[in-house]
């Protein structure tokens, strides 16, 4: 075993340059991609991930010290993928936390060649969701195809030439292809969160926010019964999202977004309270939110 002191040539400066491993989900020039870009900058090693199960697998088994995987799109909602991996027991045994919560205020696209026609249309469901109705009354004959990602979209787009793609337009400078629309969609803001994964706590600051899961036993009532434990010590809600038990669907999971940290003298009252009221209560991660990236 290597010692641990302190190496004589060793420098401050060599030290605070070491980059960080952090992986994302989806292909250079996801969103995903541009969000580990803004927040990191080149203090760390990106590296892509296929699905968001593989970005949660590289930080529990310590392939990488952080993961960015988006949990929520203001018009499509919750991102399920990301959900299901947070609630599953094993998330907080190997030592996980939600860490940060980032931000984007995504700007939806329209790439391919614009010589060609499109046969097919490809992107990730949340913006075929929120552009399929304007791509088929635009588009008719090409069929919508949905990709893990709208990286992997816009990469299918380039590599079969008469294809487009729905995705960031980083993707299709990357990719050499054309912007045919550069915006697309309604006047609604939309807006995708992220969450950082990893096993190394960042402060959570002023304005934090933390992640509870829990279930709850068959009465009526349970569920206001388990809210008014976190309104009595004010703690205030900000989401709620509510996910079956794949091995049992008759059993619900709930997954709380509160203001606060659980350090929080008056937070956890509200957790000891909410013990007595819920049934396997996980503490997910108290972390800050940083700022919007536009």
């Amino acid at each position: 075993m290597k010692s641990t002191s302190k190496n004589k040539s060793e420098t401050p400066v060599a030290r605070s340059t070491a980059r960080v491993n952090v992986a994302y989900f989806g292909k250079p020039g996801s969103y995903s991609h541009e969000v580990a870009l803004r927040r990191f900058s080149k203090s760390a090693a990106l590296t892509p991930r296929r699905t968001i199960t593989e970005v949660f697998e590289a930080v529990a088994g310590d392939e990488v010290a952080y993961g960015i995987v988006p949990i929520e799109n203001t018009l499509g909602g919750p991102i399920f993928d990301t959900v299901d991996q947070l609630i599953r027991e094993d998330f907080v045994a190997a030592g996980l936390m939600i860490c940060e919560e980032m931000s984007l205020h995504v700007t939806l696209s329209l790439l391919g060649r614009k010589a060609v026609k499109p046969k097919r249309i490809y992107s990730h469901f949340v913006p075929l969701k929120h552009c399929s109705d304007w791509l088929r009354s635009r588009y008719p004959d090409a069929a919508i195809m949905e990709t893990e990602s709208t990286s992997e979209a816009v990469e299918r787009a380039a590599e079969e030439g008469d294809a487009w793609a729905i995705g960031n337009t980083g993707a299709a400078a990357l990719h050499h292809l054309d912007v045919i629309v550069p915006r697309l969609g309604s006047r609604a803001q939309n807006i995708t969160r992220f969450h950082l994964i990893g096993k190394k706590p960042l402060a959570a600051g002023a304005g934090g926010r933390t992640v509870l899961v829990f279930g709850l036993i068959h009465q009526p009532g349970s569920l206001v019964s388990a809210l008014l434990a976190l309104a009595k010590f004010e703690v205030n809600m900000t989401r709620i999202v509510s996910r079956a038990l794949p091995n049992n669907p008759d059993e619900y999971l709930f997954v709380v977004e509160c203001e606060g940290n659980a350090r929080q003298p008056a937070f956890a009252k509200a957790l000891a309270l909410l013990r007595t009221r819920s049934t396997n209560l996980r503490i997910l991660g108290s972390f800050r939110v940083v700022e919007k990236y536009e």
